[in-house]
């Protein structure tokens, strides 16, 4: 058995801690790790089932494997946008009139949208193979699924305000232009309807 509550508690009591990061961004990363956690255990306890059949075993087994790396690759968006929006506020340290600053606060803010938007996809990734394997999953641990699919729905929506937040600041109209089209893309998978 895992220890985990030291881990989540260090978590929340950091995002409470009054500290700029970890914020909104992070925690919808956090939202979206646990969603693709919750579809993992789903697939982990049907698989494990006497009454699971041998070829639903097996597509169960490949969508593990591609629920691990992407678990993984969440957990790195949450420690990825703390340190993107520190790296902000390190920019905005520097001398008004450098060229140092000018080119540091163009890049890390450029940053702090682009890591929610990661996250957004990853999470829309997630959400769709939990979609794909929803039906094989037993009756049993359904409801984990369900809120995976919750999960993962608000860390999109978390990750979409956090894309926004950074518009107004960015001067690149390339990366805006990407941004607007990736946020009506992710839109709509921010209904609440399961």
């Amino acid at each position: 058995m895992v220890n985990w509550q030291n881990g989540a508690e260090s978590f929340i009591d950091a995002v409470s801690s009054g500290s700029a990061t970890p914020g909104g961004g992070a925690v919808g990363a956090f939202a979206a790790a646990n969603g693709c956690a919750l579809a993992m255990m789903s697939v982990s306890v049907t698989m494990k089932m006497k009454s699971t059949d041998a070829e639903t075993k097996k597509i169960m087994n490949e969508v593990l494997d591609e629920f691990i790396i992407l678990r993984d690759e969440l957990k790195e968006c949450y420690i990825n946008d703390a340190k993107a929006y520190e790296e902000y506020l390190s920019a905005k340290k520097l001398p008004a009139a450098s060229k140092e600053r000018a080119e540091y606060l163009k890049e890390s803010l450029a940053t702090c949208a682009k890591v929610p938007l990661d996250t957004a996809l990853k999470a829309v990734k997630t959400l769709q193979m939990t979609d794909e394997v929803e039906p094989r999953i037993s009756p049993v641990i359904k409801s984990d699924v369900i809120c995976a699919r919750i999960m993962l729905k608000a860390a999109i929506a978390c990750s979409v305000e956090n894309i926004k937040a950074n518009l107004p600041f960015i001067k690149d109209e390339a990366l805006i232009k990407e941004l607007e089209e990736n946020i009506r893309f992710l839109q709509t998978f921010c209904n609440p309807a399961l």
